[in-house]
């Protein structure tokens, strides 16, 4: 069951066990940190400010970090596992907006522009997670201008990522817009490399459709005929990818953008 944890208790001291120290981990969220496309600009003495100041939390499956509508304290960076983002359309259906894995930073347009929460945000698998204060984002930011407009371009992403949703929404049939849901799953375990993929946490139905657009009966309509024809395979809760040449010939692509 997912608990909700107050937002304002992400940069504070949670239940015993959840905050995680230890000099490999901190090296490893050193890394992360200098690895990012807008952390990894900043100025030295910031940079290691963030690193010292930014408890490490360790979340199980389930936990809810904060929801939509929430005040906006803190940023996040994933350093394991993956965080689904998601809102609620006008219809009771769950949106997912993004799946947040590894490196990825979130939360960020709350605390730069001072206004609410825009999404839920969930654990789908343990994770650890570098919580990086709000104020001493912003800071860092200002005293920046290189990581600042990483920020921008980073907010740009999100942006263009937002409408191509929306054009394929009307533009793509139902069923490519399944295959690109997958072919996204994929792109996030691109480290495994080869042609079948194992995604490394569960995924209901449901949830692949709020990614697609689509509700749970007309993902299980286009799924059915590509597990019989061995592209894919769920039957353990998991997806399993095996094949995703057939997925991106559907799209007409050669890799994954």
């Amino acid at each position: 069951m997912a608990t909700d944890i107050p937002e304002h208790q992400l940069d504070r001291v949670w239940p015993a066990g959840s905050i995680v120290a230890s000099n490999s981990l901190n090296e490893h969220a050193t890394r992360a940190v200098r690895k990012h496309a807008v952390l990894g600009l900043l100025a030295e003495r910031d940079l290691a400010a963030i690193v010292r100041q930014s408890p490490i939390r360790s979340l199980p499956r389930g936990h809810v970090l904060f929801r939509g509508g929430a005040a906006g304290h803190a940023v996040v960076l994933v350093l394991q596992g993956y965080v689904k983002l998601s809102t609620t359309a006008a219809n009771d259906r769950e949106v997912v907006l993004e799946i947040a894995g590894p490196g990825t930073l979130f939360g960020e347009i709350a605390v730069l522009n001072n206004v609410p929460r825009q999404a839920d945000a969930k654990a789908l698998t343990p994770c650890r997670l570098m919580v990086i204060n709000g104020g001493l984002f912003r800071h860092a930011l200002a005293a920046t201008p290189e990581a600042m407009f990483g920020a921008i371009r980073l907010l740009s992403e999100r942006l263009s990522k937002g409408t191509e949703r929306g054009i394929d929404a009307v533009a793509l049939p139902a069923r490519l817009r399944v295959a690109k849901a997958l072919l996204h799953l994929v792109e996030l375990h691109a480290e495994q490399g080869g042609n079948s993929v194992q995604v490394a946490f569960r995924l209901s139905q449901s949830e692949l459709g709020a990614m697609a657009g689509l509700i749970r009966e007309s993902i299980n309509k286009h799924l059915k005929p590509w597990r019989a024809a061995g592209w894919l395979d769920d039957s353990d809760g998991t997806i399993t990818v095996r094949d995703v040449r057939p997925l991106r010939e559907l799209l007409g692509v050669d890799q994954l953008h």
